[in-house]
């Protein structure tokens, strides 16, 4: 199956896939790998301990593999991506995970939601200002990109000035991350940005320019005690925190507003403040900003019938988990008062994604704004472009009208 059919919308495809079994061999899919279409079966797979976080290796170094004449620079890079919590596995990965966990605790992300509150008033209070009510405006500029941006920022106790440097790093991070096959331009610039923002949270450290609630000053005691295991460690867990909360938080809020909006009773049921946690649930369920991730299979097993041998690559198909009519009713329908539960947008066991509370957070406070003061907020184009990455699912622009 190529990896092909996942650009665009993926849903029919992935329906398709689930027909015919749990999982499927994809050739072409970085080199080879197993596909995962079920929510048990992805479920499953995120918990298995027989498959491995570890797989930075392969994507960052395949070109320096085809001989290129970066290799040192790419070894570097590969080197810093495996130190993030998100690629590695016991016994790194609960040290790291409790080295962070104080910071994302309920009461701590409760808290900040007045901090977030202010931040969307203001965004909003500048589209009043700069733009007439007939004008429209691109949605994700103007708002869904500065937003997460901005409060990513505070919570790692960064004093930004220059917003549009983190901006246009997590951006060249993304292009690269969301790549099946990345080139070498793309690779290189990757680079360049993962250094660029490593070197400013270092340089914040060193100077004490933080803020000393934040959650990189947290990680400086951490080293200093000898939780997180040196400075390079302790940036790789910033540069991704920064550059993974404004992803998928930008990815989210585009593509909420896109479906609420789609369907005028959406945006009018919104006006019930109790129906925000709910809704917030189930657009991560109908459109995951995260569509996959992957695992290296640690040893010889069987999963479904298929022989998986140690070093393949598995990936779990995150959206087409959330569709799958065998775990949700209606799969295939937006339900804003759906009950079952969280879906697979975070994953689940022990990489769960540590952030979630904080995005969950930022969406509700964002949506919530967005109908109280604009509830005649409307599309002002009826197809808006969709990113390319397979990994995202998300809009490059939103044309809306208040």
């Amino acid at each position: 199956m190529a990896t092909g059919v996942f650009r665009g919308d993926p849903y029919a495809q992935y329906r398709a896939l689930r027909d015919r079994g749990p999982i499927h061999w994809a050739p072409d899919a970085f080199g080879g790998a197993w596909l995962l279409t079920t929510f048990d079966g992805v479920q499953a797979a995120l918990k298995d301990a027989r498959l491995s976080a570890q797989r930075t290796g392969g994507w960052v170094m395949r070109n320096a593999l085809r001989g290129s004449p970066d290799r040192r620079r790419l070894t570097d890079m590969q080197r810093l991506f495996a130190r993030a919590m998100l690629f590695v596995d016991k016994p790194a990965h609960p040290r790291l995970r409790a080295a962070m966990q104080h910071a994302f605790r309920p009461a701590r992300i409760e808290a900040m939601r007045g901090q977030v509150r202010d931040v969307v008033d203001g965004l909003i209070d500048d589209i009043e200002r700069d733009l007439p009510g007939t004008t429209s405006f691109d949605f994700i500029q103007r708002f869904a990109m500065p937003l997460p941006s901005r409060v990513m920022s505070r919570f790692l106790g960064l004093r930004v000035t220059d917003e549009g440097r983190f901006l246009a790093w997590s951006q060249q991070l993304a292009t690269f991350l969301g790549s099946v096959a990345p080139t070498m331009d793309e690779t290189l610039a990757a680079h360049a940005s993962l250094v660029a923002m490593s070197d400013e949270i270092d340089r914040c450290i060193r100077e004490k320019d933080l803020d000393e609630d934040g959650l990189i000053a947290g990680l400086a005691t951490a080293e200093a005690d000898g939780l997180v295991e040196g400075r390079a460690e302790l940036l790789a867990q910033c540069a991704m925190l920064l550059f993974a909360g404004h992803e998928t938080t930008r990815h989210l809020l585009g593509t909420a507003v896109y479906w609420l909006l789609g369907e005028r009773g959406r945006w009018q049921a919104l006006q019930e403040p109790v129906l925000l946690g709910s809704a917030v649930r189930e657009l991560l369920r109908w459109d995951s900003p995260v569509q996959y991730t992957g695992r290296r299979a640690n040893c010889d097993f069987q999963l479904f019938g298929a022989d998986i041998r140690r070093g393949d690559l598995v990936l779990p198909l995150i959206g087409a988990a959330n569709r799958d009519p065998a775990r949700y009713d209606g799969a295939d329908h937006l339900v804003l008062d759906r009950k079952l539960g969280m879906p697979l947008s975070f994953g689940t066991g022990p990489h769960v994604c540590i952030g979630a509370g904080l995005m969950m957070m930022e969406a509700e406070c964002a949506l919530g704004a967005l109908v109280r003061r604009w509830p005649q907020l409307a599309l002002a184009e009826a197809d808006p472009p969709w990113i390319e990455a397979p990994l995202y699912r998300g809009l490059k622009s939103l044309q809306l009208r208040r």
